[in-house]
């Protein structure tokens, strides 16, 4: 063999032994994935069975009797010394007859067992003699009533009856439950003659008394409800299966409770300002047995306006309803309602309610509008004097607003309290009914100036408790405890009173404030209002400022002024208060000059 052949059969050799080696190594390969997976299994099986193998203290199998209530996870166990829930989306249901696989937990672990429901009760029900009329239907279902039992009852015909002949005739039903118990009842059917039976369905309208038996007979007292009628409500619509006894007979007749009658109502026509009005606007003393509802036959556009043709529909809860044909206008509202009368201060105690609606008249050319308070500006839990605003608004948008003064006190000293200490002085004021308006007004006047004493002490915040406390025995303050005290003395009188300060932009620097008041020695219908200061005035006008003009406190101030450089000494807001009457009552010796 030369060296060829040689090499030749030495590569056929190895070629031929090459997939014996490979087969070889791939064996221990093939063993390892065996027993790695047989190792996975028994591990998922031990898994399974820590999960869900069944302890010995819980019952393998819990059997109850269908209709049970209610079933608890402790049921389940028969040590009780355990505890059980039931596993999260365990379902069965104790009507059913039936077997249910049920996971519990018990002791923090979780284990399968079985709940069985049975049903071995058949059952029962009452069943009576009936009457039909010849050829009529007869459902076993309609034969027996009062069916008790657990699960769902299937009631059967024996034997289905004949109604084609009549007479007498005994027929037999089967109750047959979810478990499959039986129980059979008997009875007599009478097949009678329809003869004598003007109506075997009658419908009465909703509303109207129970009908009589006889309606059915079409005979005034033939006829006899044999069924109880008590509980039917002629004011609820229904269907009610009913046996009548007439002639001897019985016979099985159907009363119905019907509403037939549409709703009616009264429909105006409206006008509504840079809206739509709603489709219950128009509609007013609706007339119907049962909930009506009211709505547009198409919805008009929202961006209408002038004169638009609508139809409104109402409907009952029956189905009934009635088309009534209107209008409505849409205007252009721009105008807002007007303020005619508002209070010109408001008073109210911390944590009260303000009372102020009954001062406020207002009005508006669409006749609708609505009134508000706006506190905004007030902190009602904190005793002061704020500005609160009336708000007359129109369904349009518009609004005027009315400042007014509002003066919250701090509940110390209540109306009642004031009344009482100032009733106390009543002798002492020397006001008589005989007094003129103005005699009065003086009378106040000369009692708290000559009673009261001058002393920079007042608080500035709460005047009934300035006067209260000045009347109590103190009468000693500054311009706010004179201003207070006349105020209450003024308003026992029955007058109309304002409190006045120095208007905030003429409190010049070194000059403070000033308080006064606005007294009314008119009527509401004709006001004459005027100034009433009874704080110490320089002489010679001590003895005469109670009854003052407009044009005299201007001139007063001037002179002031000019003699003792105190400025804006009576400038105020003059229009946040009623116009002052020009009609002059006192007169102050001050030289002309100063009134031009």
């Amino acid at each position: 063999m030369d060296y060829r052949e040689y090499r030749s059969s030495y590569e056929t050799q190895e070629e031929s032994r090459t997939p014996a080696r490979e087969q070889k190594s791939a064996k221990p390969i093939l063993i390892a994935i065996v027993l790695l997976a047989l190792i996975l299994c028994i591990v998922i099986a031990l898994l399974c069975v820590n999960l869900f193998v069944r302890p010995n203290y819980v019952a393998r199998s819990v059997t109850v009797e269908a209709g049970r209530k209610t079933i608890e996870a402790n049921d389940f166990l028969i040590d009780k010394s355990h505890n059980a829930i039931f596993a999260e989306g365990v379902e069965y249901d104790l009507s059913a007859v039936g077997e249910y696989s049920i996971r519990l937990v018990v002791d923090g672990k979780e284990c399968t067992t079985k709940l069985v429901v049975v049903d071995t009760k058949p059952p029962v029900g009452n069943v009576r003699n009936i009457s039909v009329w010849q050829g009529s239907s007869l459902e076993a279902i309609n034969c027996v009533s009062d069916i008790k039992d657990a699960t769902a009852v299937n009631v059967s015909f024996k034997n289905r009856p004949d109604t084609s002949s009549l007479g007498k005739r005994e027929v037999t039903v089967i109750l047959e439950d979810g478990g499959g118990n039986k129980t059979e009842y008997t009875f007599v059917l009478d097949v009678v003659s329809t003869e004598g039976l003007l109506y075997t369905r009658y419908v009465s309208e909703l509303g109207d008394p129970i009908p009589e038996a006889d309606v059915f007979t079409g005979k005034p007292g033939v006829g006899e409800y044999l069924s109880d009628i008590s509980s039917i409500s002629s004011n609820t619509a229904g269907i009610y299966m009913l046996q009548v006894s007439a002639n001897g007979n019985v016979f099985d007749v159907v009363l119905e409770i019907a509403d037939s009658i549409a709703p009616v109502a009264t429909v105006s026509p409206q006008v509504c300002f840079n809206r739509i009005p709603e489709a219950s606007e128009f509609v007013t003393g609706i007339v119907d047995m049962s909930r009506v509802t009211v709505k547009y036959e198409t919805e008009p556009d929202p961006k209408v306006s002038g004169k638009i043709d609508v139809i409104i529909i109402l409907s009952d809860e029956y189905g009934n309803s009635t088309s009534y044909p209107t209008y409505f206008t849409v205007m252009n509202d721009t105008t807002p309602p007007e303020i005619l009368k508002a209070p010109a201060e408001l008073e109210v105690d911390t944590g009260a309610t303000i009372i102020w609606r009954a001062g406020v008249e207002a009005s508006d050319d669409s006749g609708k509008f609505e009134l508000s308070l706006d506190t905004a500006g007030a902190n009602l839990d904190v005793p002061g004097v704020y500005t609160v605003e009336i708000v007359a608004k129109d369904e349009a948008g518009n609004e005027t607003r009315r400042k007014v003064k509002l003066t919250v006190h701090d509940g110390s000293v209540t109306e009642d309290m004031l009344m009482d200490v100032i009733k106390k002085r009543e002798k002492d004021l020397g006001v008589t009914n005989k007094m003129s308006a103005e005699e009065k007004v003086y009378a106040v006047f000369r009692y708290v100036y000559d009673n009261m004493k001058y002393s920079n002490t007042s608080s500035h915040i709460d005047w009934r408790q300035e006067a209260y406390v000045a009347l109590d025995g103190g009468f000693k303050g500054d311009c706010f405890t004179y201003c207070a005290t006349s105020y209450a003395l003024l308003k026992y009188l029955g007058f109309d009173v304002l409190i006045v300060e120095r208007a905030e932009s003429a409190k010049i620097e070194g000059t403070g404030t000033h308080f006064w008041v606005l007294v009314n020695i008119g009527t509401a219908e004709a006001p004459r209002w005027y100034h009433f200061d009874a704080t110490p005035q320089r002489s010679p006008f001590n003895q005469a400022t109670y009854l003052m003009t407009d044009a005299q406190i201007e001139a007063y101030t001037k002179w002031r002024n000019d003699d003792y450089k105190l400025e804006n000494y009576y400038t105020y807001d003059v229009e946040k208060f009623p116009e002052v009457s020009k009609w002059q009552m006192v007169t102050l010796e001050i030289p002309s000059k100063y009134f031009d």
